[in-house]
C-alpha cells in the first residue's frame, strides 16, 4: 500500500486547520453572542424597573392633582386642571424646574393623562343589589340599540351582572359564578357579549360599585341612553356645558324636555373615579400602565394598576368622550 504524498499530506493539515478555525470562529460567536444577549436582557429589566417607578411617581402625582381639586370644588368637569393632558415631555425638565440634580437619571421621556371613570355607564348599576335594576337596564337597552347591537346583549349583561353579586349560601359558593371585576371579564357571559364589547367598550364600565354618570364629562351618545332623549338634544347639552358646566341636576333638567326625568342614581354632576393613563420611554422601550384612582373627599387610594398598550396613554385620546 502506498503512503500519501508529501503535498496530500499538506492538503490534509490545511483542511483540518481551516476546520478548527471555523469551529474556534463559531464557538467564539457564540460565546460572543450568549454575553451580548445577557447584557441586552439585562438592560431591558434594569428600563423595565425604571419605567415601572416613574410611572408609580406619575400615579402618585395624579392622587395629588385629584385631592387638590377635591380642596376646590365639589363638582367635576372638563375645564378643570386634572383634565388637561401632559403631553410627552423629558423628565428631566421636572425636576429642573424644581432645582434639582436629574444627571443620574436616565433620558425618559414621560406623557399621560387622567380620564373620568365615570364619564362612562357602569355596569355595576344594572344590579346593585343582586337583582336587575329596570332603570339602569333600559339605559344600557338605549345604548345597544344606538350602537347597533343585538337586543338581548344588555339582558345578557345584566343577569350576568346580577349573578356575579347576588349573595350566595354558604354550602353553594363552590358552585357559585367567578365575579367580574373588569370589562373584559364579561365576554365570559357568552359569544355574543364577548363579540358586542369591542363596540359597546367606549360607552360603558364596570366599577367596583355602582356610580351615576357625571353629566358634565359623558359622551352624547352616553347621555341620549341615560336621559332618554334623542341625539340631538344630547349634542345641546354637550355644547351647553362648554359654556357653563353644569353644577347640579336642576342645571341639566333645564335644558331637557319638559317632563324629562333626571335620576339622581344614574346621573350625577361629580365623580369619585378616575383613571390614570401614564406612558414612560426609555430608549427603544415603551412602558404604558393604567391606574384606577378612587376618591372619596380628599382621601384618594389606588383600586388597581394594569399594563396597558402605550398608544392608549397618547392626549389625542383624551378627547374620544368630550365630543
Amino acid at each position: 500500500m502506498s503512503r500519501p504524498s508529501r503535498s496530500a499530506q499538506r492538503g490534509a493539515a490545511l483542511i483540518t486547520a481551516m476546520l478548527i478555525a471555523a469551529l474556534a470562529a463559531v464557538m467564539v460567536s457564540g460565546m460572543f453572542w450568549s454575553q451580548w444577549s445577557a447584557i441586552s436582557r439585562e438592560q431591558t429589566a434594569r428600563e423595565q424597573t425604571q419605567a415601572r417607578w416613574i410611572l408609580r411617581g406619575a400615579i402618585d402625582w395624579a392622587r395629588l392633582i385629584l385631592r387638590e381639586d377635591a380642596r376646590n370644588s365639589a363638582v367635576d368637569y372638563l375645564g378643570e386642571p386634572w383634565s388637561v393632558p401632559l403631553a410627552e415631555a423629558r423628565l428631566s425638565t421636572f425636576l429642573a424646574a424644581r432645582g434639582q440634580d436629574s444627571a443620574a437619571l436616565p433620558d425618559a421621556w414621560l406623557e399621560g393623562r387622567i380620564i373620568d371613570a365615570q364619564s362612562r355607564f357602569n355596569l355595576r348599576d344594572l344590579a346593585p343589589a343582586g337583582s336587575v335594576d329596570p332603570q339602569a337596564l333600559r339605559v344600557l337597552q338605549r345604548l345597544c340599540a344606538a350602537l347597533q347591537l343585538p337586543a338581548g346583549v344588555a339582558t345578557d349583561i345584566a343577569n350576568g351582572v346580577a349573578a356575579s353579586t347576588a349573595p350566595v349560601a354558604q354550602p353553594s359558593v363552590a358552585n357559585a359564578p367567578l365575579p367580574l371585576q373588569q370589562l373584559q371579564d364579561l365576554a365570559r357571559l357568552g359569544t355574543a357579549v364577548a363579540q358586542a364589547l369591542p363596540r359597546l367598550a367606549p360607552a360603558v364600565t364596570l366599577l367596583p360599585q355602582p356610580t351615576a354618570v357625571n353629566a358634565n364629562t359623558a359622551a352624547p351618545l352616553v347621555l341620549a341612553a341615560l336621559l332618554g332623549v334623542d341625539a340631538d338634544t344630547a349634542q345641546a347639552l354637550v355644547q351647553a356645558r362648554k359654556r357653563a358646566y353644569f353644577r347640579n341636576l336642576g342645571d341639566i333638567a333645564l335644558l331637557l324636555p319638559q317632563g324629562t326625568q333626571v335620576n339622581p342614581q344614574l346621573v350625577s354632576v361629580a365623580t369619585g373615579y378616575f383613571d390614570a393613563i401614564a406612558r414612560v420611554r426609555i430608549g427603544h422601550l415603551e412602558y404604558a400602565e393604567r391606574a384606577l384612582i378612587q376618591r372619596a373627599g380628599l382621601f384618594t387610594q389606588v383600586v388597581r394598576i394594569e399594563r396597558v398598550p402605550p398608544w392608549l396613554a397618547a392626549p389625542a385620546q383624551a378627547a374620544a368622550g368630550a365630543n
